[in-house]
């Protein structure tokens, strides 16, 4: 008995700890949890100026619009993913279909699934804490393209990562994005970080859109030079990924690795 209980507990292990995104997925969840609820709580601390409802309102905003980052994500993901679990990959791709359609239909899929998916949130946040996210105005739509933007750049990165060196890396596409959520600045503002946490962060869009968003909330002004920012950084971050997506394809159908993949 002994025996057979050993010979599991090598097997898994081997599964949990011989891939280095699994060990991130255990490692790290308890760190960010820490993190995440220090830095929250030295800005509520600090900020004694901000109103509880102002402080309620900062709040889901943050987190209907962190959720469109990962929707966005999530969806791109998900629906890429189900072609490798399905064993569909090579099906696709003896068809006509070009890379670059693919690309467009799983970005579409995303937002498709990101509008269906928080449109009622918002509304029940709307009636049960009286929460008026289009307080934001014109710069709630932006801040929308902006942050589905991010979820769809991390999408292929993800899935580029998952087509050329299998399943362990399955574990990003939800793991990935809360190792970002310290960094971004989603609850709290970035001078709440230490230093060198900045450093990373700033180079990050999701901290931007969410400095600005609180700009506008808090003291009802727009800084220009972050909007800028963002679109710059998006447009890097989106065209890196988008271009590694393809080029993982590419290497894929070179290496004959297409019909390997699957359950």
């Amino acid at each position: 008995m002994f025996n057979r209980i050993s010979a599991l507990l090598i097997r898994y292990k081997t599964i949990s700890f011989g891939s280095f995104p699994r060990l991130i997925s255990i490692f790290y969840w308890p760190s960010v949890q820490i993190l995440f609820w220090g830095f929250f709580t030295n800005f509520l601390v600090s900020d004694s100026s901000l109103s509880s409802l102002g402080v309620l309102n900062i709040i889901l905003s943050a987190v209907v619009l962190w959720d469109v980052l990962f929707r966005g994500q999530l969806g791109l993901t998900m629906s890429f993913l189900e072609e490798l679990w399905s064993r569909n990959l090579t099906n696709l791709f003896i068809t006509p279909l070009k890379d670059i359609e693919l690309i467009i239909a799983l970005i579409l899929i995303s937002f498709f699934r990101t509008v269906i998916g928080l449109t009622p949130a918002v509304f029940m946040a709307n009636y049960f804490f009286d929460f008026h996210l289009f307080e934001l105005g014109i710069f709630l739509i932006f801040f929308f393209f902006n942050l589905i933007t991010v979820g769809w750049a991390i999408g292929f990165l993800v899935s580029g990562l998952v087509l050329r060196y299998g399943h362990s890396f399955e574990e990003l596409a939800w793991a990935i994005i809360f190792i970002l959520l310290p960094f971004s600045c989603v609850y709290y503002p970035l001078e709440s970080l230490p230093w060198l946490m900045q450093k990373i962060s700033i180079l990050l869009p999701p901290v931007h859109i969410f400095e600005s968003m609180r700009a506008i909330l808090i003291e009802n002004k727009v800084y220009y030079e972050s909007i800028f920012k963002i679109l710059g950084l998006n447009l890097f971050y989106l065209s890196f990924s988008i271009i590694f997506f393809i080029s993982m394809i590419q290497k894929c159908r070179k290496k004959g690795l297409l019909i390997n993949q699957g359950e």
